[in-house]
């Protein structure tokens, strides 16, 4: 995938090319904040305890394409 950026004043133009792999590699901290997780709380109260930080740092990155 090519990535076009472009120097408002000078106009020098630069070109990245990334594959989908470097992509993943590059936001993969970003894509695991997106992950939730369904957490209620326990009986009347407002107080939440289901562990989802720890649940959630097991999950690992997969290689997809389509």
């Amino acid at each position: 995938m090519d990535f076009l950026f472009k120097h408002p004043e000078s106009g020098e133009v630069k070109l990245v090319t990334l594959s989908g792999q470097q992509i993943q590699t590059m936001l993969e901290d970003e894509l695991l904040d997106e992950l939730t997780c369904d957490c209620e709380p326990i009986g009347e109260t407002n107080v939440i305890e289901c562990g989802c930080e720890d649940y959630l740092s097991e999950f690992e990155l997969q290689d997809y394409s389509e």
